[in-house]
């Protein structure tokens, strides 16, 4: 048996009980399942990350914050449509104070997460337009943002931008562009599992594009200041 930190053999069995074409191709929550498995079956515990969550302690000024919201009876009212003056005021703050970038409060909309401020995003952007019924995903990405455009009836095209960094993404993206069906560009900065960003360079040519052939763009920011790579 291999002297490996978790035991191989239950390892291997968990997997293969899963019965996958490849482990390379497992999905997010089969990873989730497997590992859970392995735990249960191992005693040992795993740092979990597979989710999102590092298991990092929360801020005591966020929770001393929600406490005092609570007290406050903000459980006992649904927000405000557009969001809460005070988020709206603050995340302009945030946006301005880390990636400098003057966005009015009135623009900002809170929402629970990237998933639902997607979700409402592809909504809109799948209506601007009738001849637009696409969007267009620049992978690696979300793919459960994929899902959502499933569950809304929407199409959606997408290409991986591995081999078209630099000026190369150009042509590539206005291949999709000039069609002339794509209502909106969605890409993650910094993506998931690449964990790099897009370059200026790239951006501008983005913006270029989408300014040419009338499009909106959707900048994923979920792993906000995680670009470990460029």
């Amino acid at each position: 048996m291999k002297n490996t930190p978790i035991n191989a053999n239950i390892v291997q069995s968990v997997i293969d009980s899963f019965n996958l074409p490849a482990f390379g191709k497992a999905t997010i929550r089969e990873v989730v399942a497997m590992t859970n498995s392995i735990e249960k079956q191992s005693g040992e515990k795993f740092v979990r990350m597979e989710m999102g969550v590092p298991g990092l302690p929360p801020s005591q000024v966020g929770v001393q914050a929600e406490v005092e919201a609570l007290k406050q009876g903000v459980a006992s009212i649904y927000p405000q449509l557009d969001g809460l003056p005070e988020l709206k005021h603050e995340a302009s703050r945030f946006i301005k104070a880390f990636i400098d970038v003057d966005v009015p409060a009135n623009n900002c909309v809170p929402v629970t997460g990237s998933m639902q401020g997607t979700f409402t995003s592809f909504l809109t952007c799948s209506q601007c337009d009738k001849k637009k019924d696409t969007i267009l995903f620049i992978d690696p990405g979300f793919s459960v943002q994929k899902q959502q455009l499933v569950v809304l009836g929407c199409k959606f095209a997408s290409f991986d931008v591995y081999h078209y960094r630099g000026e190369a993404l150009r042509a590539k993206l206005e291949s999709f562009l000039s069609q002339g069906n794509i209502s909106a560009i969605i890409y993650s900065n910094p993506n998931n599992p690449g964990w790099f960003c897009l370059q200026e360079s790239e951006l501008q040519i983005i913006g270029e594009l989408a300014t040419k052939y009338d499009c909106i763009v959707l900048e994923d920011l979920a792993y906000f200041a995680m670009d470990f790579r460029k």
